[in-house]
């Protein structure tokens, strides 16, 4: 029998595992497959799913899922800052259930409180409680849900009401490493919390450096209303900002403390905006106001350029297209959660069913280095 003949077979007799039907060649034919889908995008993977069924086994084989690129599972969300593990996890897919384990029993002293920072690219940063080491004592912990594999990382030295913001990096197209970023504030009789200097750890130093902040020109305050909201891209963290000069800004820092940007958002734009990463690009989202102050665009732009900081509009639509009404007033009636990783789909949450911290979670199946007990 042919190769070709032999595919086929394999393919129309869809009712056996898929290991146990393939002869030596269909396994060999299957290897190559799986070698190919690695090297695609996880949209790409996605559709390659409806090929056939011989296809959809093979994607979903858990042997697979290690070497295949993985897409947004769901979201992690809690009702308070700190809690009790498990935390909760909802999947975009409508499954009942996840796939995989959300207990973090593995953690470390994991029956104590337990705040879940970050999630950036399948792994996950959580803080936390020792209470034997004294009231507010913590320490990071860097996980992998999916590997149950974790690290504790030293201590910065830096109290918690002196950090705005602790956020995670990590890109393992790029490196197996990840950074841990501490946003780190002076605090004064108003109500800003000014950016003085940015902590940050590296797995691969296993260290804290630490750095005055270096953007040119004056002070640059953290934004208020998705001042948690960080995006961590090309070896850079963004998250939002004002500056004096610029007002409601994007600014970037690189993982050494060294690279400092600031970008202007786009004209016309309602308070401080959302970003997120979609695609492999920084992405925006915001309402447009008309001059009675009342939302009557959604707009999504793409940062097409770090040196010019332009901004490119992708998506536009009139919000009475999108709630059926045109007197929408967003502030504090709902918030942005994410943009989807691969697809043009916005996430957000009105505020009657929106918890305090909702997280975006892909899953990471393949061993990390920078991770070990």
């Amino acid at each position: 029998m042919s190769i070709v003949a032999d595919l086929s077979r394999l393919q129309e007799d869809d009712r056996a595992p898929i290991l146990a039907r393939a002869p030596p060649a269909g396994r060999l034919i299957d290897d190559i497959l799986v070698d190919i889908l690695s090297r695609l995008t996880a949209k790409s993977l996605c559709r390659c799913k409806c090929v056939c069924k011989h296809w959809l086994g093979l994607i979903h084989q858990p042997d697979h899922r290690k070497r295949l690129p993985q897409t947004l599972a769901g979201f992690f969300y809690g009702s308070n800052t700190t809690g009790h593990l498990p935390f909760h996890f909802t999947s975009v897919s409508g499954d009942s259930r996840p796939p995989f384990g959300t207990s973090f029993t593995f953690l470390p002293n994991h029956h104590l409180p337990v705040d879940l920072l970050d999630s950036c690219n399948g792994l996950l940063l959580c803080r936390c409680y020792h209470v034997s080491d004294g009231v507010g004592a913590f320490h990071y912990v860097v996980c992998n849900l999916a590997t149950e594999k974790w690290v504790v990382l030293p201590n910065s030295g830096k109290a918690i009401n002196d950090v705005a913001t602790t956020c995670l990096g990590f890109d393992p197209a790029l490196s197996s490493d990840f950074h841990v970023f501490e946003l780190v504030v002076d605090h004064n009789y108003s109500q800003d919390t000014e950016l003085s200097r940015v902590a940050v750890y590296s797995s691969e130093t296993r260290e804290w450096v630490y750095k005055e902040e270096r953007w040119i020109g004056e002070a640059t305050w953290l934004a208020g209303r998705h001042s948690s909201t960080t995006v961590f891209l090309d070896g850079l963290l963004f998250f939002s900002a004002f500056d004096p000069d610029l007002y409601d800004c994007i600014a970037a820092v690189d993982t050494k403390g060294e690279t400092w940007m600031k970008f202007r958002v786009p004209s016309g734009q309602v308070d401080d905006g959302f970003i997120h990463m979609s695609q492999g690009r920084l992405h925006f989202a915001n309402f447009q106001r008309d001059n009675n102050g009342v939302a009557i665009r959604f707009v999504v732009y793409v940062l097409e350029n770090y040196q010019t900081g332009e901004w490119i509009l992708k998506h536009g639509i009139e919000t009475s297209n999108m709630f059926g009404w045109t007197d929408l007033c967003p502030d504090g009636g709902f918030d942005f959660i994410a943009i989807h990783p691969e697809c043009n789909l916005v996430f957000f949450a009105t505020d009657d069913v929106k918890p305090l911290s909702i997280l975006p979670y892909v899953p990471l199946y393949t061993e990390s280095q920078s991770l070990h007990i």
